[in-house]
């Protein structure tokens, strides 16, 4: 088949390499799946590509073999599947400005004595991939895999304010309803209210969080970009409420956003 023919493609700006063409196509269906915001119907995905779905689902059969792929029973849509997740976090880890981003965290920590972490945007929203305890006997202690509120957390107020909006509409709104039926102190109940606390977080350039929805805790987060202006991550301090001073004025304030700020130029955001 055409799909099996070795071809000549460029690779590594050299002319005249030998590829395979069925796994340029079916790195063209991953890239597909990477940059949607959610799982796909077999014909959405075939649109993307310009092809045939018949010939997209016998590229997805076999990403679902290999576990790149995986198709939900319920909806017969497709998404990424384990083995994909597993790449991902492997290069995340070994991508170089996320080394520096650790390294900064660390001196982070030591500098100002209390626990950081790293956050990223996932499927169920602002998720901890890298936590650095503090070491003293009242420092916080948080999983690594820590999912973050959106409305009442510094961290997710961040992504509420940087994060593109078809990410995060879905998850706020549910999320305010809860906020509402459970009287959830310290913790906006309404678009209204939320929309003041982004508009501030906007204008600062960073968030600060003192006992959200009654935790007990208090942080300051700050957005890091990449060079295309997106945010990649949140960079968060956080320890509980007394310790930690989340004051937009504060001096914690002006470290972690300075911090920030160069991981982001490591990033190679331009501000």
């Amino acid at each position: 088949m055409l799909d099996e023919i070795a071809t000549a493609v460029e690779v590594g700006g050299k002319p005249d390499q030998i590829g395979v063409q069925s796994v340029e196509v079916a790195g063209r269906i991953l890239e597909v799946l990477i940059q949607a915001d959610g799982p796909m119907k077999l014909a959405e995905i075939a649109s993307e590509v310009g092809m045939p779905s018949a010939k997209v689902h016998r590229y997805l059969v076999s990403l679902i073999r290999t576990g790149l792929a995986m198709q939900s029973r319920d909806t017969s849509k497709y998404d990424l599947g384990p083995t994909a997740f597993q790449l991902g976090i492997k290069g995340f880890a070994r991508f170089e400005p996320l080394k520096a981003a650790e390294t900064m965290l660390r001196d982070l920590v030591e500098m100002v004595g209390e626990t950081a972490a790293l956050a990223v945007w996932a499927e169920r929203g602002p998720t901890m991939i890298r936590v650095i305890e503090a070491r003293h006997d009242f420092a916080t202690t948080i999983a690594p895999t820590h999912h973050c509120p959106l409305t009442f957390s510094a961290t997710g107020i961040l992504f509420a304010s940087f994060e593109d909006p078809a990410r995060t509409n879905i998850a706020i709104e549910r999320e305010l309803e809860q906020n509402r039926n459970s009287g959830r102190p310290n913790a906006p109940r309404d678009r209204v209210s939320l929309a003041e606390m982004i508009a501030e977080t906007r204008n600062r350039g960073f968030s600060v969080m003192n006992d959200g929805g009654g935790d007990g805790f208090g942080a300051v987060s700050a957005p890091i970009f990449d060079v295309a202006g997106r945010l990649r991550m949140a960079l968060t301090v956080f320890g509980h409420t007394g310790r930690v001073d989340t004051s937009p004025d504060g001096i914690l304030a002006r470290i972690v956003a300075r911090t920030a700020r160069s991981l982001s130029a490591a990033f190679g955001y331009k501000d």
